[in-house]
């Protein structure tokens, strides 16, 4: 039987998400996953996610596959998995799929979202690992650049070199920058920015890329008229901001034509 998974997870403690062929492996999501559904089933099942998440990144809705043997499964595969996986990894659902059903190759679109945090006094102890605490930035600028990132480009100037890909085109379908609430439990203080991106795809360290572009202009180092130019040069090197820590980064959403959780 084919498994579809949704799946959220604290990225902090692990080395992404693909298993790495090592010696002495890290500790990885699939790693993790894998060895909880050999503790249920007692046999080795290989899952496939929809995005491979780098290290320290985080998710709040991966989509992941895999096939089961029907005479293993539990009652609630969901429980099962939550029961035996560490605390920072959580099956949020778990149902039956389609038996050619591929969580990556069917996926649609993805959407990511990376939280600035902008209060230089103070970062929140609880916001640590899910934020990136770059200090004040001009929301406008940043907006402003935003624009010049959707439809489909060439995202070569936007990538890091460590993964071979057939193409560098990618068609981002929607980009928005967002203020959250200040928390009223704290002090007076700047609100945490959130910048969310939706694609048919990504590149190596893309998103992460982007919300460094993105505070460039919101530092006044970059001018986000710039943009189009650093983009047409397809050379990470050309542009000069840095690519953003990967404590604020979360894959958000998995999009399928059918298959899907929401």
């Amino acid at each position: 039987m084919r498994l579809k998974l949704l799946l959220a997870y604290v990225g902090t403690r692990y080395s992404g998400w693909q298993i790495q062929e090592k010696a002495d492996p890290p500790p990885t999501i699939q790693g993790a996953l894998e060895a909880a559904l050999r503790r249920i089933t007692g046999l080795a099942v290989r899952v496939h996610g929809a995005g491979r998440t780098d290290a320290g990144v985080h998710a709040h809705g991966q989509t992941a596959h895999c096939d089961v043997p029907e005479d293993r499964a539990p009652r609630d595969w969901r429980h099962s998995c939550n029961a035996v996986l560490p605390r920072d990894i959580r099956v949020l659902a778990a149902a039956p799929a389609a038996p050619d059903f591929h969580a990556r190759k069917d996926a649609l679109h993805k959407t990511y979202v990376y939280q600035f945090w902008q209060e230089r006094a103070f970062t929140p102890p609880s916001l640590i690992p899910f934020v990136w605490s770059c200090g004040p930035l001009d929301a406008a600028a940043m907006r402003a650049a935003l624009p010049h990132l959707l439809g489909a480009h060439d995202f070569a100037a936007l990538r890091n070199a460590g993964t071979d890909v057939e193409g560098t085109v990618r068609t981002v379908l929607d980009a928005r920058l967002e203020a959250a609430p200040p928390c009223p439990w704290y002090p007076a203080h700047k609100p945490m920015l959130l910048f969310r991106v939706t694609a048919d795809g990504f590149l190596k360290q893309m998103v992460r890329n982007m919300a460094g572009l993105l505070a460039a202009c919101g530092q006044g180092r970059l001018d986000p008229a710039r943009v189009p130019a650093l983009l047409a040069a397809h050379d990470r090197r050309a542009v000069p901001s840095v690519t953003a820590p990967a404590a604020g980064l979360a894959l958000a959403r998995v999009t399928y034509k059918t298959e899907s959780f929401y």
